[in-house]
This record gives C-alpha cells, sequence and structure tokens, in this order.
C-alpha cells in the first residue's frame, strides 16, 4: 500500500498540483507594465483557493512588482455592509504593509469610520515611491450574496482601483456581474476593470502528467490514463479521490486499466458528498441538458445555452470534443444511479422533509425557465433567488424588496409613465371615499402606499377597475410579495424555515408570470 495521499479537503490549504500554465499566465498578467485586474472563476473544488495561495507565494517571493500580497478570505466573518467591507479592507492591507510601511499602516488604521480615504492617500504615496500591492480576494461571492453592499462601495473600490499602486484579483463560484443583485450596483463601473477573466476547472494533460509523476512508484498505461480521465474528466476532486483510493490497494509497478476502475469504484463513497453538491449546484436546465448526454452518448453544442454547457463541462460532468458534448464522468454516473427512477419520483423528490427541502428548488427553477415574455432584470432576480434556497433563506428574502421594486418599475412604465395619476381616476376615488389618496395629485405615492394605488387601480368594493392591463390578481400577488419584502429587510434575527421561503419564492415566480402576461411586451 502505497504511504502517498493527495490532499482534497480540510481546514488546510493543500500544495498545488499541476496549474502550472494557469500560474504563471496569471503572473504574467500581474508583471506587466500596466498589470491587470483578475477575476478567477470556477465551481467549489476546482481549486481556485490553492492556486490563490500559490500565486501569492510566487508574488512574495520575487517581491517585485509588488512590495506587499495581501490574501484576504472573504468566505469567513464576510463584511455585511459597506463600511464594515472598507473596514476589513484597511485591516488586511495595514497588516500586509506593517513591516516596510509602518507609517503608512498606522495611517490606515488611525480612523474610526470608514477608512477610505485613508487608503486612498497610502495608494498615493505608494506610487511615488513606485511601488504596487497585490490585494487578492477569495471568496468574493460571498458578500455580494447578501445585497447589502451598495453601489457607493464598489465606486469607492474602483477609484481605488485606477490608482497604479493596486491592483485585485477576486474569486468567485460565477463571473462577478452575475453575482450582483441590485439593478443599482450593475450600474458602477467597477465590474468592467476586470478585463482578464481565468477559468478554474479541470486538470489538462499536462496538469494531470505532473499529478503522476507524484507517483513514481507506479507506471500508468495508456489504458489506466484513459480510465482515470474517464472517472471526472480531469476534474480535481474526483482525479485525486480516485487516484488515493488507487494508493490504498497497495497497486505499484505497471497500473492497468482494471486497476483504476477498480480505484474508481472504491472512491466512491468518499466522494459522493462532493458529487452530490456539485450536482446541486447545477440549474435545472443544465441537468436536463447532462440527461440528454447519457441517453443520446454525444450532444452537438451548437444551439445549447452557453451557460448550461459551461456549466458541466466545467465540473467535468461531461467533455467537450470535435464540438460534441460526450462522454459522461462515470463517477457522476454511478451517483445518478444510486437515485431512484422515475416510477417513484415523487416519493424520491418530496417523501422527506429533507427530499423536498433539497427538489422543490427544481421545481421552481424550471417554472421560472417556462415564462415567456419575463422582464430579464425579474428573471435574474428570480435566478439569484433561487441559488439562495434552501440554505440561505435569510438572504433570500432580503433580496425580494428588489423583485418588488423592479415589478412596480414595469407596473409604472406601462399604466402611468409620467408617474402622474390621471385627475378622472382621482375624481372617482374621491367621490367615492376611497382613503389615503388625498396628496396623490402633487405626490406620487412610494412605499406601501405603491400597493394601495394599485390595489385602486385594479378595483375595489368601491370603484372599478381602471387600469389598462395590469389585473386584480397583480395586485394580490403583489400585496403578498410586498410583505415578504419588508419582513426581508426588517428580520432581526428571526429564524425563517425554508418551507416559508420557498412560499414567498413561489409567490414571487407568479407576480413575474403574470406581468409577462399582461404588460405589453
Amino acid at each position: 500500500m502505497s504511504d502517498k495521499r493527495f490532499p482534497i479537503l480540510g481546514t488546510s490549504v493543500p500544495p498545488m498540483l499541476g496549474r502550472k500554465a494557469i500560474v504563471q499566465g496569471m503572473v504574467d498578467a500581474l508583471s506587466k507594465s500596466v498589470p491587470d485586474h483578475l477575476q478567477v472563476v470556477g465551481p467549489r473544488f476546482a481549486g481556485k483557493t490553492v492556486i490563490l495561495h500559490e500565486l501569492a507565494g510566487q508574488l512574495r517571493q520575487a517581491s517585485l512588482p509588488y512590495s506587499a500580497v495581501v490574501l484576504w478570505d472573504l468566505g469567513h466573518q464576510t463584511p455585511g455592509t459597506d463600511e464594515q467591507f472598507m473596514l476589513c479592507f484597511a485591516r488586511e492591507l495595514s497588516s500586509a504593509i506593517e513591516d516596510s510601511y509602518p507609517d503608512y499602516a498606522k495611517h490606515i488604521r488611525s480612523t474610526d469610520g470608514n477608512p477610505y480615504h485613508e487608503i486612498a492617500e497610502v495608494l498615493e504615496l505608494l506610487t511615488e515611491e513606485g511601488t504596487k500591492v497585490l490585494v487578492i480576494m477569495d471568496g468574493f461571492d460571498k458578500p455580494l450574496a447578501n445585497g447589502q453592499l451598495t453601489r457607493n462601495l464598489w465606486d469607492q473600490l474602483l477609484e481605488l482601483a485606477r490608482k497604479p499602486s493596486l491592483r485585485l484579483v477576486t474569486a468567485s463560484r460565477q463571473s462577478l456581474y452575475k453575482l450582483l443583485r441590485s439593478p443599482e450596483s450593475q450600474t458602477s463601473d467597477f465590474w468592467g476593470i476586470f478585463d482578464t477573466r481565468v477559468p478554474i476547472g479541470c486538470f489538462d494533460e499536462d496538469d494531470l502528467a505532473a499529478i503522476l509523476e507524484e507517483l513514481p512508484d507506479m507506471q500508468f498505461s495508456i489504458g489506466a490514463k484513459t480510465e482515470l480521465s474517464n472517472a471526472g474528466n480531469g476534474f480535481p476532486v474526483i482525479t485525486l479521490g480516485v487516484l488515493n483510493a488507487l494508493c490504498e490497494t497497495g497497486t505499484s509497478g505497471i497500473v492497468s486499466p482494471e486497476d483504476m476502475k477498480v480505484a474508481c469504484s472504491s472512491a466512491f463513497p468518499s466522494l459522493n458528498d462532493a458529487v452530490d453538491a456539485l450536482w446541486i449546484d447545477c440549474s435545472s436546465s443544465s441537468q436536463d441538458l447532462l440527461m440528454r448526454v447519457l441517453e443520446e452518448k454525444s450532444v452537438p453544442r451548437t444551439g445549447i445555452p452557453s451557460a448550461d454547457a459551461e456549466t458541466l463541462i466545467e465540473r467535468g460532468f461531461v467533455r467537450y470534443e470535435a464540438n460534441k458534448l460526450q462522454r459522461v464522468s462515470r463517477i457522476l454516473c454511478t451517483y445518478l444511479e444510486e437515485q431512484p427512477h422515475d416510477g417513484n419520483a415523487l416519493v424520491r423528490l418530496f417523501g422527506t422533509a429533507d427530499s423536498y427541502k433539497k427538489n422543490l428548488n427544481g421545481v421552481l427553477e424550471r417554472r421560472i425557465g417556462q415564462l415567456n415574455n419575463i422582464d430579464p432584470t425579474l428573471q435574474r432576480f428570480l435566478e439569484r433567488c433561487t441559488d439562495d434556497l434552501p440554505d440561505h433563506p435569510d438572504v433570500f428574502l432580503t433580496n425580494i424588496r428588489g423583485i418588488v421594486n423592479q415589478a412596480f418599475e414595469l407596473i409604472w412604465k406601462a399604466e402611468l409613465p409620467d408617474r402622474r395619476i390621471p385627475s378622472g381616476w382621482m375624481a372617482i376615488w374621491k367621490q367615492n371615499r376611497e382613503r389615503g389618496v388625498d396628496d396623490w395629485e402633487t405626490t406620487f405615492p412610494q412605499g406601501i402606499r405603491r400597493v394601495r394605488l394599485l390595489n385602486l387601480m385594479t378595483g375595489t368594493d368601491k370603484s372599478v377597475p381602471c387600469a389598462n392591463h395590469v389585473s386584480k390578481e397583480t395586485y394580490i400577488l403583489m400585496n403578498a410579495v410586498h410583505v415578504f419584502g419588508d419582513f426581508g429587510q426588517h428580520q432581526e434575527g428571526t429564524p425563517i424555515d425554508h418551507g416559508t421561503a420557498y412560499a414567498a419564492l413561489h409567490l414571487c415566480v407568479e407576480l413575474a408570470a403574470t406581468l409577462a402576461r399582461e404588460l405589453p411586451t
């Protein structure tokens, strides 16, 4: 039995295996006369953190062009507000420059409030001295997930990043722009500075060759290498898990294809949770595409939504060759075979509280996919909400306000584009003694009063409907969603059951569906 073990998952960051071309490309991009800002993107278990640690180590050892390298893990103690983010940024930066620039570090820490101006001053001084600081932000999707960070923060980071003395590297599971929840944040030019995207996915042939060199007591036949590739198409957590299982069998000398198949089978129990998490992270449409590849063996890439194809390829669930999606991962096939078949699908999907919690999300994802003519911003909000459930119902609720605001914008655009209530409507409502309308001729309703206006437009027990497009159904849905939106802003630590969160999301989806039907395209 070999003593060799490849660290995969744990509390410490393992050494990098392979990936030399990726890291060298990042070093080159960060060492140019005008370095790039980089965003590293890849699914969980792909090795983003390992690569970032290797990058930081190489640049610290080189000392040029960066006098300090900050490696900031945003996945733990994630800042939830603009001020908290900037305070954490200041703490990490001051710690990194403490030895070389103790006075600058002290200046950054000197403020009791938002340290943006102090950071900007220090970066100006570093520019004058001709030196640079690299700030690597791992887990950058975590602070974006709560939707509470505002455009003001991104604009401040933009101004800092424009200084020659600062370069940024972010790491996230999706492209940064896709993670944004607030339409206001989307308008910041900050996201445009990341002109270089570094995708992290499966090992390539050079990576695999370097990894196999770590096992000098084994000689891998061509067939064994093929079987290793078939196990997970080079996805790191699967590839290393299978090699660890191979080591545990005590195999030495020439490794046959059969040896590798046995290792693949014995590795599955330890990989099941990782594969389950990767599968759950896939959208319903990408899961449907995978099932199609399983059935048809090979599916042409032409006409396939890029996001669905990339989701499967980057996880090693399929191989992309000859402009086709093919070769479904053997480990994934084993995982899917263990799932009950369609004969008892309802029991499998919803028979227990845990399965209900896990699988209802897919139902709502498919419902969103059925909506024709849905507003793109509403669709994006809904898709981000499905990412939060079932694990983060509190985060989901904080973002319902964005759905409410966008829905009202669409209604006003169709019904009251000039934000003025027709005098004829007002006359009828006053005649019928409808409550709360006295000052609407001069002040357009905001907040909860928007719901009351929608109520009147779609008809009450005193007044007939006067809206041109929206119906009473829209009002009923908006009234319910608005309540959840208000609650999401004032949760005050209230535990949120996933069933309640799913009910709120279903209401949001049907509100979007109703608007898609009723409003002009």
